[in-house]
């Protein structure tokens, strides 16, 4: 029997073995945590852009997943239901560690403007260090939209935000990067 290779969070894990882990065998559990602790830290890397925090929140996300896995009903969904759980964290997190909301100034922006100006940022090999000089809320934004393919609509719903809050954040995030690299790399170097 040939099977389709996936990677990241779209791997798939037979019923067998998410059967053994919510029935609490270690064995079943080491599995599906070597299969998703890549995908997992890269997301919580991505989020949070420092390494040991991202650590100490992958363990979080895998006794969550290994207590809270009982509850999945479609086991074919385990890699998304992870992924959800991974990113919940880390807002989690970044929730209860900055209670007082971000204000966003009113300002209009044509938004098909800047997703075309967006792919400059898709397209960076350091992306971490660039998105590093952002704030906490504005590289979760930026990260999650560009990095894990959400809309702004679901990241107002993670947030408990509205839409428009996020889109202006995200602007606004991607004009701070613009400015960072046209500050430090010269336009006419030579190649």
């Amino acid at each position: 029997m040939v099977s389709q290779e996936y990677s990241g969070f779209g791997q798939i894990t037979d019923e067998v073995t998410l059967a053994a882990a919510v029935a609490g065998k270690s064995r079943a559990q080491q599995i599906i945590f070597e299969r998703y602790k890549s995908s997992v830290l890269r997301t919580l890397i991505g989020l949070c852009h420092d390494r040991e925090l991202a650590r100490d929140l992958a363990q979080d996300v895998f006794l969550q997943a290994f207590t809270k896995l009982h509850q999945l009903r479609n086991q074919q969904a385990f890699g998304a239901w992870l992924k959800q759980l991974t990113v919940r964290t880390a807002l989690s997190y970044f929730r209860a560690r900055s209670p007082v909301a971000e204000s966003i100034e009113e300002e209009f922006i044509d938004s098909t403007e800047w997703s075309a100006q967006a792919d400059w940022l898709v397209q960076l090999r350091d992306i971490e260090t660039l998105i590093a000089q952002l704030n906490d809320t504005e590289r979760l934004t930026v990260w999650l939209y560009l990095g894990e393919g959400y809309t702004h609509e679901e990241i107002a719903n993670l947030l408990d935000e509205q839409a428009s809050t996020v889109r202006k954040r995200y602007q606004r995030a991607l004009m701070k990067l613009n400015t960072f690299l046209t500050q430090e790399v010269p336009h006419d170097h030579k190649a």
